[in-house]
């Protein structure tokens, strides 16, 4: 269902339109003089240079909170948590009841692993802004972030009860600015209610669109649900806003995961000069390294991440993943994540990824499930648990989690691809033959299926005297006449550049007609 606001006036005669505009364009001319002290350079990234600005004006009045919060927002944006947290005690000895001013010091016990007392400055900040100001919304980034650590810390209900008050804010205040709107939009992510939520984001930015934080949270709203090109215009128009905002930097480089490349690492490298605590991007650039077996570079960002947030569940995550992929005990460092967030299912859903691009298939199928068993809702696993029952050759079990995983995320392209290719691999005919199983298109089958048996049997008493080592059946090879269906049914996407993949229990390859002539090895 989607949400409707109340509706809006508008000006509809031309004269006024022109009276409008002519205010608005003498308005946009003398803006920037009328912002705070140092806000300017800190919209556009000169974080030097606001924080020169803001101290000078803090040293001429004590008192300016607007000052003093965007002092601490300069410091939080470079990474210089320590120093942002002295600030912020320094001044609320003497301001307590500065809400905007406690809420980054939140900030700043969230960034550094500090939930409970993020949690309690968060709450508490909320209630000071919404009583300073109980017009303009600005308690909802609290409450919205207070949520947030909520969540990350396995206490789902207590936050999943903030997201649903900023439902009803939406639908009984009207709410006008971008800040609003954006808080809301985050908190309906929360919610699993996407497309109200890409709704109220493009309200935020029709209302602002010089409001970084809109930009931002469309665009990884985007990448999360797969439009990578829509996600990085988004980036763009962030980075034209403030292009020495860290968080649009790594960014840009979680949309590039996919593709990789020289412009992945550069917008990665750039989040980390910027801001060299950004534990975000230490945690990527730490996952990257483990999928390249590049153990050493990975244990440096990850030592390094948790000397900033010692309790960072994904960082700890990737931790476990390391010594797994190191055959080296997971368990203490699994009870460590757990610790922190009970219900991070996250977690074995990371232990099953590195399980899978290592060929360990039975073991990242179990990892699944027991990311499944403690965050029944995280979709990602069940489309992962039923992509290695699939190649287990488990077709109807792994069928059944895909559907789980597209139920709860219809937006999941890998779900709704493979979906389909098993509806058109029903059509399908299988050949049998002592252990092995051959399944191919209607039209080729009874071609194809004594030629492959022939071979994997020819094959099979080669290697097993070669090896000494005989599989267990049984192996099911399927042959694909299209080769964008056998790119879906190894990565769930098409274009895939190889001819075949085994998974261990089933092999899958092109029909020699699913490739022009001369296109084969």
């Amino acid at each position: 269902m989607r949400l409707h606001s109340p509706k809006r006036l508008f000006l509809t005669t031309f004269v006024a339109i022109c009276i409008v505009c002519a205010i608005f364009g003498s308005y946009s001319v003398h803006s920037q003089d009328n912002d705070p002290p140092g806000q300017a350079e800190l919209k556009k990234g000169d974080y030097e240079g606001a924080i020169k600005i803001l101290n000078a004006r803090l040293n001429s009045n004590g008192n300016d909170a607007v000052a003093q919060r965007n002092l601490l927002r300069a410091f939080i944006e470079t990474g210089r948590y320590v120093d942002a947290e002295a600030s912020a005690k320094k001044f609320l000895l003497k301001t307590p009841d500065a809400g905007a001013v406690r809420h980054e010091l939140a900030e700043v016990f969230s960034a550094t692993g500090r939930y409970t007392e993020a949690i309690a400055e968060f709450e508490r900040a909320a209630a000071d802004r919404e009583k300073a100001s109980a017009t303009t919304g600005d308690h909802l980034e609290s409450a919205l972030r207070r949520a947030e650590v909520l969540e990350l810390t396995g206490q789902q209900e207590s936050a999943r009860r903030i997201y649903e008050s900023f439902v009803k804010y939406y639908t009984d205040k009207d709410p006008q600015t971008a800040a609003e709107l954006t808080s809301i939009a985050r908190a309906l992510v929360h919610l699993e209610k996407f497309q109200d939520a890409n709704d109220v984001y493009r309200n935020a930015i029709e209302t602002d669109s010089e409001y970084l934080e809109a930009q931002l949270g469309a665009g990884e709203l985007f990448t999360e649900k797969y439009n990578y090109s829509d996600a990085a215009q988004f980036f763009d128009d962030a980075l034209k806003l403030n292009p020495n905002s860290a968080r649009a930097h790594l960014d840009v480089a979680i949309n590039k995961r996919m593709e990789g490349g020289e412009e992945l690492q550069v917008a990665l490298a750039r989040a980390l000069t910027i801001n060299p605590n950004l534990v975000d991007a230490m945690s990527f650039k730490a996952s990257l390294a483990l999928e390249a077996g590049q153990f050493e570079s990975a244990s440096a960002e990850i030592e390094k991440a948790l000397k900033v947030n010692p309790r960072s569940p994904e960082v700890h995550a990737l931790k476990a993943s390391m010594f797994y992929l190191q055959d080296k005990d997971t368990e203490p460092e699994i009870a460590a994540t757990l610790a922190i967030s009970p219900n991070y299912g996250a977690l074995f859903n990371t232990l099953a990824h590195f399980a899978t691009i290592t060929r360990r298939t039975e073991q990242a199928a179990q990892f699944t499930r027991r990311a499944i068993t403690i965050s029944p809702r995280l979709w990602d696993a069940h489309l992962s648990l039923g992509m290695a029952l699939l190649r287990m050759g488990q077709v109807e079990q792994g069928r059944a989690a895909i559907e789980t995983a597209f139920k709860g995320d219809p937006f999941n392209v890998w779900a709704k691809n493979t979906l389909d290719l098993l509806d058109t691999m029903q059509q399908f005919h299988e050949t049998k033959r002592g252990m092995f199983i051959v399944k191919a298109s209607a039209q080729e089958s009874d071609v194809l299926s004594g030629y492959a048996l022939n071979l994997v049997e020819e094959a099979s008493a080669k290697l097993t005297s070669k090896y000494r080592f005989t599989p267990r059946g049984p192996i099911t090879i399927e042959i694909f006449n299209n080769h964008e269906d056998f790119a879906v049914r190894t990565l769930g996407l098409p274009g895939l550049g190889a001819l075949g993949v085994c998974f261990g229990m089933v092999i899958a390859q092109d029909s020699p007609s699913a490739r022009d002539v001369g296109e084969f090895n």
